[in-house]
């Protein structure tokens, strides 16, 4: 399974793993579960994972950084995202489909950035 590394602590040797089943969240606990010796993974980091479901808590197995794929700036990003607009910008504007409407479809509106 592919996962993204969502929080991580080298120093404590722990992760939180979201999952491409959108499961439960896939926890990782101690070097024993890297697959191969390598650096402890960040968060943003895309990785391949096995988990073991024991007492309804998934223990992530076998994890493995995907190749080319650290992205320990996507935390960053996605904080990025919810910042607020700029005081003069909105945050939303109304656009219209008048330049690609059909002849007997009524118009629509959207919200876009």
């Amino acid at each position: 399974m592919i996962g993204v590394i969502l929080w991580s602590s080298p120093a404590k040797e722990k992760a939180v793993i979201w999952c491409e089943d959108h499961g439960s969240l896939a926890y990782l606990q101690g070097r024993d579960n890297l697959a191969f010796a390598c650096d402890w993974p960040d968060a943003g980091d895309l990785v391949e994972l096995e988990y073991e479901t024991v007492n309804d808590l998934r223990h992530a197995r076998a994890v493995a950084p995907v190749s080319g794929n650290r992205r320990s700036d996507l935390p960053d990003l996605l904080r990025g995202m919810g910042e607020p607009a700029a005081a003069n910008q909105p945050a939303l504007r109304v656009v219209s489909n008048v330049d690609i409407a059909q002849p007997g479809q009524p118009l629509r509106l959207a919200a876009t950035r």
